[in-house]
């Protein structure tokens, strides 16, 4: 009896070794649960978005059309909002180009293909489009086959826009994908190359779109960062921006305005126009550096 009770300590240390190593192992591996909690409880910045007030005199007062036939100007999509309260305009023809069998925005497709790479690069595992633009046919077929409440209405779904894509990697789609090393990096990456994970999680009473981390939605640069790291959705990033009010972050002024009244502050080298599909345009300009939008709101010369 004496002999057993020896070895009865020993035994129960190493059982409990075991039972922590293979729980760490399970843990580590089973992505799909435990990932959406860490990732909430990142620490996330504040909006790093700072209300501007550029000089009058160094601004020009604008109609979309004379805007619009400036070469630094392009016409993009990447901040209208599609839910089921902000639907597609009813005259809405997505603008598409074709890589690789999937339909999607022109400018996305250069940045999925950077954001595929460097999962690949950094994973070893390359990842695939499973679903990209869609006619208002194939998201009927795809409400009447889903539960309620799982998919989008006709008309309010971000396929339709042909602005996002849901991907996938070799053995991992839907849910499970979050069960590989890929997966886990799409989400941290994505807004790298300015796309974000449109429903994130316990974002489902704004979004009224449960967790899908398999759906990327492209809203280009600096925006796709700007609402990752602040661990906002793309509603709350744009009622943020109050109309009518510049905002900076680094070398870019942002702001949403009246589609009549285009007042934009100059000497910008790129300039970005998108409709918020709420009546007004969400205009994104670039200067060249930090320092020369420094000067321009100091109302000095470069």
């Amino acid at each position: 009896m004496k002999r057993a009770g020896k070895w009865r300590k020993p035994f129960c240390l190493l059982l409990l070794f075991t039972i922590l190593l293979c729980g760490t192992a399970a843990f580590l591996h089973k992505g799909e649960w435990w990932f959406p909690i860490l990732y909430r409880l990142e620490t996330r910045e504040e909006l790093s978005l700072v209300a501007a007030s550029p000089p009058l005199s160094h601004c020009t007062l604008w109609t979309q059309e004379a805007l619009l036939e400036q070469d630094n100007v392009r016409a993009t999509r990447n901040l209208m909002l599609v839910n089921a309260e902000h639907p597609l305009p009813e005259d809405y023809e997505a603008e598409l180009v074709l890589y690789r069998g999937a339909q999607m925005h022109p400018l996305m497709r250069d940045d999925y293909i950077r954001l595929r790479d460097e999962i690949q690069r950094e994973t070893g595992v390359r990842m695939y489009v499973v679903s990209d633009y869609r006619t208002s046919e194939e998201q009927q077929e795809i409400l009447n086959k889903s539960e309620a409440g799982i998919a989008a209405k006709v008309g309010c779904s971000e396929h339709e826009a042909g602005l996002a894509l849901d991907v996938y990697a070799p053995h991992f789609d839907g849910m499970e994908l979050l069960d590989s090393l890929s997966g886990r990096m799409l989400s941290r990456l994505c807004c790298k190359h300015g796309y974000i994970i449109r429903y994130p999680a316990g974002k489902e009473e704004i979004t009224g779109i449960s967790y899908e981390p398999w759906h990327l939605r492209y809203v280009g640069r600096p925006h796709a960062a700007l609402i990752t790291e602040s661990g906002l959705t793309m509603e709350e990033y744009l009622e943020h921006l109050e109309v009518g009010q510049w905002y900076r972050t680094e070398e870019y002024l942002i702001a949403r305005l009246p589609q009549d009244r285009l007042l934009i502050p100059d000497g910008w080298e790129r300039c970005e126009l998108s409709p918020d599909n709420m009546g007004n345009v969400t205009v994104t300009l670039r200067y060249a550096d930090a320092q020369t939008l420094s000067n321009l709101l100091r109302n000095r010369s470069n």
